[in-house]
């Protein structure tokens, strides 16, 4: 292992000789100009850079959460029941924020919980379940698609001879809303399944533990019986919360609450498995061939009957599936490149984080990468989920997640999330401004669709 190159990190621990040298290098970032591994980061206006939180742990132990102020597990299940998903989805997205700070009440904001990063990828998952902006990027992106135009020509030409006009274009785009519509349900769906298991398990640790003043083992692996055999993960990354929750040294707890946060995520990734593949491998060319075929009997059943009857011969021969087949091809391959590309992106407070390209680093970070003190894992069991789950140790090139239906480069690139914004304040701030919201939700709100 090379010698580390980002510096110490706050209030340094000697090493255990006996334990694995720690992880410490921080490798060369993209020269600046070189586009190939480059990553695109939507800024926008010039923000004040984040500055990672390094003073003395707050006091927080004995805090109780005000009621009301956050989902009970009852109201968690209440969420999750609701029947229209863009509804839903607010309701989960401010749920996920107000499990978020109530749990920084109880542990502190120095460092960001699970709960802090779910509350922005379900407003992100948001936009695509209502279908934001979709249908005109896609009308755009298939007049300019140039693989296009020569399928497009030769099933014209096979309309023209049977005296049909050409494809309309606005069929092509229906066909693409169609496929958009079953994209958003399973996202919608894997929204509402996460939120429901893992915002469970968040309200309980604060039912649990919220008030308590010092650790009590005990208490904390009664606590942790309470999950079930199917959730390893979950149960060990509980346990790590509550160890941090009174936890004295930073470092130490910067770690563990790095390790709960992974944990959660690669359950919560697991479980999200066959949604995200249902999401991007619907059967886009089925719906696009339904929807243009149906077109072309369409017109054909509105002609004349020697030409209808023709018409109907082509149908039957194959002729007309034959000169579709291209066009259907095309258009499937530019929707999937334009939803995974709407899809694939997180937007976080300061920026929207492409996840097609390397994670960049937090403003003000570009050298050391990540917060002070996580900068030098010591904690053997996070240094052992980190060198399963990340290709690059301790740099963030090549964490770019070209296929997001595959766990490991999912996990590649949410680990080093993770790691280089745990200690942004601003992940804890309203993702829809001001909260008003209070617990339980209100009857015609829970029913709102």
């Amino acid at each position: 292992m090379k010698t580390t190159s980002s510096g110490p990190r706050i209030q340094p621990r000697p090493l255990d000789t006996s334990a694995t040298p720690a992880r410490n290098e921080v490798k060369p970032q993209v020269a600046k100009g070189d586009s190939r591994d480059a990553s695109r980061f939507d800024t926008g206006a010039a923000k004040k850079p984040a500055v990672a939180l390094s003073s003395p742990l707050a006091s927080s132990q004995g805090t109780r959460v005000a009621p009301g102020t956050y989902p009970t597990v009852a109201d968690v299940k209440a969420i999750s029941a609701m029947q229209d998903p863009v509804a839903r989805n607010l309701a989960i997205t401010q749920g996920y924020s107000d499990l978020s700070n109530a749990l920084g009440q109880m542990l502190g904001k120095e460092n960001a919980n699970w709960s802090t990063f779910a509350t922005w990828a379900s407003k992100q998952a948001g936009v695509s379940i209502r279908n934001e902006d979709m249908p005109k990027f896609l009308t755009d992106a298939l007049n300019g698609a140039a693989d296009l135009a020569g399928p497009l020509k030769k099933v014209d030409d096979v309309l023209r001879k049977l005296g049909l006009p050409s494809l309309p274009l606005a069929d092509i785009a229906a066909a693409g809303k169609d496929a958009l519509n079953n994209v958003s349900n399973s996202i919608a769906e894997g929204n509402r399944f996460v939120f429901n298991e893992v915002g469970q398990e968040f309200a309980r640790f604060i039912e649990t533990f919220q008030g308590d003043t010092a650790y009590d083992a005990a208490k904390t692996q009664k606590y942790l019986d309470g999950f079930g055999q199917d959730k390893p993960l979950l149960k060990e990354a509980f346990g790590h919360y509550a160890k941090a929750m009174f936890e004295k040294d930073p470092n130490t707890k910067a770690e563990l609450m790095l390790l709960g946060n992974d944990k959660i995520g690669l359950h919560e990734q697991t479980q999200l498995t066959p949604f995200i593949e249902k999401a991007l491998n619907a059967p886009v060319k089925d719906t696009f061939r339904d929807i243009l075929r149906q077109s072309i009997e369409s017109g054909i059943n509105g002609l004349p009957f020697p030409a209808k009857l023709a018409g109907k011969a082509a149908l039957k021969s194959g002729l007309v599936d034959a000169a579709l087949n291209p066009v259907v091809d095309a258009t499937a391959t530019v929707f999937r490149r334009l939803a995974t590309e709407h899809m694939m992106k997180l937007a976080v407070p300061g920026g929207a984080l492409k996840l097609g390209n390397d994670l960049p680093p937090p403003a003000g970070m570009e050298s050391t990468l990540f917060p002070p003190h996580l900068r030098a894992i010591q904690n053997p069991e996070l240094r052992a989920l980190l060198g399963k789950l990340d290709s690059s140790p301790d740099s963030l090139k090549g964490t770019a997640a070209k296929d997001w239906s595959k766990l490991d480069q999912r996990m590649d690139y949410i680990i080093d999330l993770f790691r280089t914004r745990q200690s942004d304040p601003r992940l804890f701030d309203q993702p829809f401004g001001k909260s008003g919201t209070t617990y339980p939700l209100p009857a015609t709100q829970q029913r709102a669709g």
